[in-house]
């Protein structure tokens, strides 16, 4: 296949001219030579770092994970068969534009697509072994914890994609044996789903305040009308019945009211217990990346901080 050939894929069209070059899918694609698929993944790269880096405040993050998914899978088609050279560009280029996120005002984009980057990463270790990927598992390591400090969910995407990038990687089985174990225990505690409880937990918090406060809505409504009605009447025994009767269910509507601000006690007890079992684990999982990471660096010491 030559250049004109690569030009004359079938690629996205779009009026803003922004994605021109992207790729309709991988199945219809031929085997492709190294420079032609260096090619392509340069012009999704090139649009990438411009997004990511210039704009990120106002950046279409679900455009950007579409296109890092895209790559993705084109790597793993088998269509796009890279020499070493070739993952060498690749990886050192992936590195260096998420590298830039660490010193971002807003690394939003960054930390929202790295799940991607991490796919990208696992997928060509599995095939290209023969590399140093102690910046790219900082990278990861990085917005792991960023992620869960945004409560994205995730973040344990990342986890899994590091979890996935094979053992004879020197580098990484000393991490599974320590660092990512600790992760790995606190995963299959539930930590991973803590978000998740603690977001059920408020939605029914809020659908219980809202209820709380149309109780006592009603229950001042009815008070102010037994008063009403107490000053205006004149048969007495009608009133006394009447009077009576709306007493004891004034009495049945503050029963409910207490039971419910009990039972929203019980849901704020709750959320505070999950919160303090997120903040410990972001606490944790920041130490072990901190200590990872200075592990990473004894073993590659011109690794960027």
């Amino acid at each position: 296949m030559t250049g004109s050939t690569i030009e004359n894929l079938p690629m996205t069209n779009r009026d803003d001219g922004h994605a021109a070059f992207r790729l309709q899918g991988v199945d219809h694609l031929p085997v492709m030579a190294q420079e032609e698929s260096c090619h392509i993944l340069k012009q999704y790269f090139d649009f990438l770092e411009n997004k990511l880096s210039d704009q990120v405040e106002t950046a279409d993050i679900g455009l950007l994970q579409e296109m890092l998914l895209e790559i993705s899978l084109l790597l793993r088609s088998g269509k796009s068969p890279l020499q070493e050279d070739g993952y060498l560009r690749l990886l050192d280029r992936l590195n260096a534009i998420y590298a830039k996120g660490l010193k971002a005002e807003n690394d939003w984009a960054f930390a929202r697509t790295a799940a991607y980057f991490a796919d990208i990463l696992e997928s060509i270790s599995q095939c290209y072994q023969d590399y140093d990927y102690s910046h790219s598992v900082g990278l990861l390591l990085h917005y792991m914890d960023k992620l869960f400090n945004y409560q994205e969910e995730s973040w344990i995407d990342v986890f899994e994609h590091l979890l996935s990038m094979p053992d004879s990687i020197h580098i990484m089985q000393q991490l599974k044996d320590q660092h990512l174990q600790e992760i790995q225990d606190w995963v299959e505690e539930g930590v991973d789903n803590l978000f998740t409880i603690r977001n059920e937990q408020v939605e029914l918090l809020a659908i219980l305040d809202q209820a709380l406060d149309d109780l006592n809505t009603e229950i001042v409504s009815r008070e102010q009308e037994l008063l009403n009605r107490i000053q205006s009447e004149n048969q007495k025994n009608i009133v006394e019945m009447s009077r009576e009767l709306e007493r004891r269910e004034i009495g049945r509507l503050h029963e409910q009211a207490q039971a419910q601000m009990t039972e929203r006690k019980t849901k704020l007890d709750i959320i505070n217990l999950l919160d303090v079992n997120i903040q410990e684990f972001a606490d944790r999982l920041t130490d072990i990346r901190r200590r990872a990471l200075m592990k990473l660096v004894w073993h590659n010491p011109n690794m960027p901080e």
